[in-house]
């Protein structure tokens, strides 16, 4: 009523003054100061406090005609007609008639859907703005929409803060993908978090299954807020949620892409000359040291160990032009070396040398992805509905097999107000992932530098060398893996609105279906291999082939009941308060078999064991197992004048997996804030939009490493004999290990603080966190003696802190019709293994983890030797085995001695050219005790990157991840100079190695001799690299073509987009290999980039 009066008395007022005021609809105060000035508009747009609007846009509307605000807040438009619209991000869209006025006065509201937007946590929604914990919240649209990759966990890499996302490869379906939350929790299990979708508890699995653009968001929990579910909450909590029907009329919506893979960093191994140049060092210096009496290059090189080009078994005679000599030894290597082609006769078969075929060449190229997905949604003041279908097909760049994974999916979301105090949420879902890929051969091709053509003259796959190596004939006749995952899950929710009876209560019962079903089936089909004729079985590989069938299933049933009250006395008094409870069952089921005697038609390619040749070596297998937990929560939250807050959270869970004396423990969270910017001495920092410091402290537990049954001992059967000479089978049946009863929760004790900071009217936000966590009674493999004849079951006797921190950053902004955004994040985490009882704590040579992990130190350690050059003189080299290799008389080696014997002659002997290391205890011997910690191989300092721009239906971002810190020792058979001497080589270390003529060289001497070079390159501070790397994760740019355009043919928006995924990485990696993939190098399969075209239409 008063409102109305004032409205009334300004208008009134208005016909005797120039100036006056007006009610905006809705509530919204806007004040007009018009003077009859002509077409010039003058004005200052504040907020409801008073202060300037700085950068507010002021535009005529229709037209570009527009300005932005100073530092005052004022503004001047020229030739304006019509309406003002004036925006600035945080506040409502003003528009404001013109009519004769030239002095307007614009006070701007706040946008109450931004400040109050609100982020899902455990069992319930907060504010953004009241959160007291370390939660952060991702929408969909901005981390899956426009990528073209269809797996969530891989696109979540580098998005949020502290979630770190690790892949071993970009093929679809077989990423290898991992998630962590501020780095590890325990020695025991993945490390990956709970995953929640719509309340049912999932898997990563079950999220790459996802069809992303059905994400609504994605919320992250890291501190002990994630002590609302209890068990397994202490490797932290993501929860999924899924879009559902938006007040307003009916949506059908489509969205299509396709995809073009290309190569990315190509793994860097030799080609076939580069190899023979690499191969004729090797072997020329190993006959230097086998033979240092030879003074004469041409010794060396008429005693040079040719090799597979000397074996019988290769070479012959030319039958294709060429001298009808033998071509064998040091002519057959001079002719690969000078680009010659031979076709030769072995005796019985057929060889053709070819040096030209680059084995990556006919592996990989382009290949082609789509994927599409059609979205019905809407609603009403009764029902609201969102469906969706999709639909998507990926491949991976290897050209010459199907490796790659289909997608299908559909989701119904309902929601129904039966009546004014009762609403039913409902929905349902059902994925289907099939990744198939070939059963034998992936990643291959660093075996054997290939010499010969892949296929016979007839076309057949061709291997004169091994008979059973080629990789293409692998790869291409070796059969298939289908790997089918399926996932159905239902919920239904009610919720009993009471407020009309008492103010802010509602009372909800919920329950939830899931089924999960995984096919596996491995085909191996016998490979035969040719000679060039095509005549000549030279080997054949998987005779006579088997097939292999496993089926796996998960039923969960989760049914939960909760209350909630939430009320504000006084203006400033906020409570809320929820209780719950929630019972959860799974089922699991598993049947397996096999048949391995071949197919009954080989030429049928049918795959089922009904057609395939049973024996007595078919296999089978199967199990199943239950567990439950039942678990009763509650919430308590109060905030005086959202200055202050406190909230206490907790949760009593009981678990069948452990015994009825340690089943039930209790989790807990408390946690604040304090709003600084909210006190009255902060007042006069207007420039300071928000700051808050908040604080949580709480308990979380896990019980990973623990199996369903395993406080029960299992009783196995097998056969004994008796007897001496004339030993007979008797059945037998034992005990397989000793159990124990005492074990209990791995339990977290966690602590976060944290601040939050806004300026400049919310534009600049930005956070810091820092965290520690202490897994008290993480569970511990004990050894003891054999004699007790059976495993020690695992104890709660191990102790692990991980410490870390984030920092976030964003700025929002608009000039006109150009929107702008950036924003980073920066996290790091570190392990410290703070106690394992009767750990030896002795490092060994390499990665210190899994099997040996130290006290004091991350459980994934690294250490190595130190060196010091390499040995440049013979002389250096007998002083040094004088230092510290001999014993004091001379007869022996010292005790614990690692360095290679002393010969006078051989390969094996440290040389010119060998590396030097460093006696770092002074014990005057090269021992393990000199082994030094070299750093942690898990991935630190992991950041994101986003950039924004948006004008007149021009979109473009661009968002960048990367690794600032991590220790990388390669392993594998491919990473330094025949460390495995039969195997292709890395180029990188071509023309860098030491020589008499080349003394300044990075790395050792060239040799074919294995144990002299491992002894050289592994586990040396030498081959040490520090990764770091940035990644062009995502480009977008798109057009969202004018409404006036498509709204004739009924769309309400037509985008077209192009993106690409991974095109372009910086990074320290000195070997050539992609930093993503690893420590391994036995691995040929390249990672790829992606090129998407897209659109989007609703109707």
């Amino acid at each position: 009523m008063r409102k109305k009066i004032l409205l009334a008395a300004t208008l009134c007022a208005a016909t005797f003054s120039p100036i006056y005021t007006v009610y905006a609809a809705g509530g919204t105060d806007v004040v007009l100061e018009v003077q009859q000035n002509g077409r010039t508009v003058k004005g200052t747009v504040v907020d409801k406090a008073g202060e300037p609007v700085i950068g507010a846009n002021v535009i005529v509307k229709g037209t570009t005609n527009g300005v932005i605000t100073n530092l005052d807040g004022h503004f001047t438009v020229i030739n304006a007609k019509g309406t003002l619209v004036i925006s600035f991000i945080g506040y409502r869209t003003q528009e404001i008639a013109i009519k004769e006025q030239t002095n307007i006065r614009v006070i701007l509201q706040e946008d109450s859907e931004l400040l109050d937007e609100v982020v899902v946590v455990g069992y319930g929604a907060q504010k953004k703005a009241s959160l007291t914990s370390a939660i952060s919240q991702v929408r969909g649209e901005d981390v899956f929409e426009n990528k073209g990759i269809t797996n969530p966990t891989t696109a979540l890499q580098g998005e949020v803060p502290g979630l770190t996302v690790l892949r071993g490869s970009s093929r679809p379906g077989s990423e290898g993908a991992s998630m962590k939350i501020r780095g590890d929790i325990s020695i025991n299990g993945d490390g990956n978090p709970l995953v929640i979708i719509d309340g049912i508890s999932g898997s990563l699995d079950e999220l790459n299954a996802m069809n992303p653009n059905d994400i609504e968001n994605v919320t992250v929990l890291k501190d002990a807020s994630a002590a609302i579910y209890g068990a397994r909450s202490a490797a932290g909590v993501v929860l999924v949620t899924t879009k559902r029907g938006k007040q307003g009329k009916a949506q059908i919506s489509y969205s299509g892409a396709v995809s073009r893979t290309i190569t990315g960093i190509q793994t860097p191994y030799t080609n076939n000359f580069e190899w023979l140049d690499m191969f004729f060092e090797a072997q020329y210096w190993d006959v230097a040291a086998d033979h240092p009496e030879y003074s004469d290059p041409r010794q060396l090189y008429q005693n040079i160990d040719w090799w597979i080009f000397n074996n019988k078994d290769n070479g012959g005679v030319a039958v294709d032009g060429h001298r009808p000599i033998v071509y064998r030894g040091s002519n057959l290597f001079d002719a690969l070396r000078n680009g010659d082609i031979l076709t030769v006769n072995n005796g019985d078969f057929l060889e053709r040398w070819d040096p030209y075929h680059y084995m990556e060449d006919y592996l990989y190229g382009q290949a082609t992805s789509q994927k599409h997905a059609i979205t019905i949604s809407g609603a009403d003041d009764k029902f609201g509905y969102y469906a969706s279908f999709n639909y998507s097909d990926e491949q991976s760049h290897l050209k010459i097999a199907e490796d790659g994974q289909k997608k299908y999916g559909g989701r119904l979301n309902m929601d129904y107000k039966a009546y004014d105090y009762l609403k039913f949420e409902m929905g349902m879902s059902y994925e289907k992932q099939d990744v198939t890929t070939p059963s034998t051969g992936v990643g291959l091709g660093w075996q054997d530098q290939w010499f010969w053509p892949i296929y016979s003259e007839d076309g057949k796959i061709l291997d004169v060398f091994d008979g059973k190596r080629n990789p293409i004939g692998q790869i291409t006749k070796g059969g298939q893996n289908r790997n089918d995952f399926t996932t159905f899950r239902g919920n239904a929710k009610a919720i009993l609105d009471l407020n009309k009876w008492v103010k802010g209560l509602q009372v909800s019962a919920n329950g939830n279906y899931k089924l999960a079903r995984r096919e596996y089936q491995e085909v191996k089909r016998p490979i035969s291999f040719y000679d060039w004729s095509g005549n000549r079985v030279m080997g054949t590989l998987q005779a006579p082939g088997s097939l292999k069938e496993e089926m796996k299933k998960w039923e969960n049933i989760t049914l939960g009941t909760q209350v909630n009250y939430e009320n504000t006395f006084a203006g400033v008094h906020y409570v809320s308060a929820m209780l719950g409870m929630t019972a959860e069952q799974e089922h699991y089921k598993a049947v397996s078999a096999s048949r391995n005697k071949g197919a009954m038609y080989p030429d049928s390619d049918l795959s089922d064991l009904e057609v395939w040749t049973g024996g007595d070596n078919n296999g089978a297998g199967g199990g199943q197992s239950s567990w439950g937990f039942v678990s009763y929560l509650g919430r308590l939250n109060y905030a005086y004048d959202n200055k202050y807050s406190v909230e206490l959270l907790g949760r009593r869970d009981g678990s069948s997996k452990l015994s009825t004396s340690q089943r039930w423990k209790n989790f807990y969270s408390a946690s604040g804030y304090w709003r600084i910017s909210s006190e009255n001495f902060m007042k006069d920092f207007t420039w300071l939009s928000d700051l808050k410091v908040r604080y949580n402290y709480g308990k979380t537990g896990s019980i990973t490493g623990i199996g369903d049954y395993e406080r029960f001992a299992v009783i196995k059967t097998g056969t004994t004999y008796f007897g001496k000479g004339d030993a007979t089978a008797h059945p037998s049946m034992w005990v397989d290990g000793i159990r124990s009863d005492n074990r209990t929760w791995e339990t977290l004790i966690s602590h976060n603080i944290g601040v939050d900071i806004a300026f400049l009217d919310n534009r600049l936000k930005g956070s810091f966190d820092y965290f520690s966590r202490t897994n008290d009674n993480m569970f511990i493999g004990i050894t003891y003696p054999a004699v007790l004849g059976a495993g020690a079951p695992k104890t709660n006797s191990g102790k692990l802190r991980t410490k870390g921190w984030e920092i976030s950053a964003s700025w929002d902004d608009q000039a006109g019709d150009f929107k702008y955004g950036i924003s980073a994040s920066l996290s790091d985490a570190s392990t410290k293994v703070l106690r394992l009882e009767n750990n030896t704590n002795i490092p060994v040579a390499g990665y210190n983890n899994k099997n040996n992990r130290l006290i004091g130190r991350p459980i994934n350690s690294i250490y190595v030797y130190q060196t010091d050059g390499l040995f440049q003189t013979q002389e250096e080299v007998d002083a040094f085995y004088e230092m510290y290799y001999w014993n004091a008389d001379h007869t022996g080696p010292k005790a614990d001695n690692i360095l290679p014997k002393p010969d006078v002659k051989g390969t094996g002997r440290l040389r010119p050219g060998a590396r030097r290391f460093v006696d770092r205890d002074g014990d005057g011997a090269i021992t393990r005790h000199d082994l030094y910690y070299a750093g942690d191989a898990a991935p630190r300092l992991n950041f994101g990157i986003r950039a924004k721009l948006a004008w007149k239906g021009i979109d473009f971002s661009a968002f960048f991840q990367g690794v600032g810190k991590q220790v990388l020792l390669r392993t594998g058979s491919v990473w330094a100079p025949f460390v495995v001497n039969y195997v292709r080589q890395n180029k990188n270390y071509l023309g860098k190695t030491w020589a008499p003529n080349n003394t300044d060289a990075e790395y050792p001497i060239l040799s074919r001799n294995n144990g002299f070079n491992q002894f050289n390159y592994n586990n040396v501070d030498a081959s040490l690299q520090k990764s770091r790397y940035i990644r062009l994760k995502s480009l977008v740019v798109g057009y969202t073509l004018p409404k006036q355009w498509t709204a004739k043919a009924g769309i309400n928006k037509l985008r077209f987009y192009f993106s690409g995924d991974d095109l372009w990485e910086w990074t320290s990696i000195n070997d050539g290999y992609d930093p993503e993939r690893g420590e391994a190098s036995n691995n040929g399969f390249p990672f790829s980039r992606l090129l998407t075209f897209g659109v989007d239409v609703t109707f």
